[in-house]
């Protein structure tokens, strides 16, 4: 082998190549490493390669509180939270739980508030209101036919298809 080809394989395994190159201090001396990715990672003392690590390092250099956010790590899908940050999309249903104390928090800087407080379709409240009552009345029509109760079962009928016709026809307003 020569001197070129010694330098392409990592001085540490001898089997992949060497994509990491570093100059350290040895008794003063500048001296030069040639390592594979696997190689350097195993080092002590090293900054990591990962971008992402490097990021999670800065930021717990800066905001340590945010620190154990940004090496938080979806099991399922692998995505982590700086990387939902930077695309602001989540990897699978799992995140949801993963993320959920910055998702809280900003649902509740972009919506004021993280609960759905929209609006209701018109009409739609009145029939939701009127459900518990049809239920109600349908399940005494039941029982009224059951005891052979026919006049009160009219009653109860006439009773449900008024309900039912009001909340049908009522106005959109």
């Amino acid at each position: 082998m020569n001197g070129a080809e010694e330098l392409r394989m990592c001085q540490e395994c001898g089997e992949r190549e060497a994509t990491v190159h570093l100059t350290i201090l040895v008794d003063g001396d500048p001296t030069q490493r040639h390592l594979c990715e696997r190689c350097y990672e195993k080092q002590d003392g090293v900054p990591p390669l990962s971008p992402t690590k490097i990021l999670s390092q800065l930021i717990g250099a800066i905001a340590p509180e945010l620190q154990l956010l940004s090496v938080k790590q979806c099991p399922r899908c692998g995505i982590n939270y700086l990387e939902f940050r930077q695309t602001l999309n989540l990897g699978c249903p799992n995140d949801y739980e993963v993320f959920a104390p910055a998702l809280d928090e900003i649902l509740g800087r972009m919506h004021a508030g993280n609960r759905h407080m929209g609006k209701v379709p018109r009409g739609a409240a009145q029939r939701i209101a009127l459900g518990p009552r049809l239920k109600v009345l349908r399940r005494q029509l039941e029982q009224a036919v059951r005891v052979e109760d026919y006049e009160g079962a009219a009653g109860l009928r006439d009773q449900i298809r008024e309900l039912e016709q009001d909340s049908a026809g009522s106005p959109e307003q």
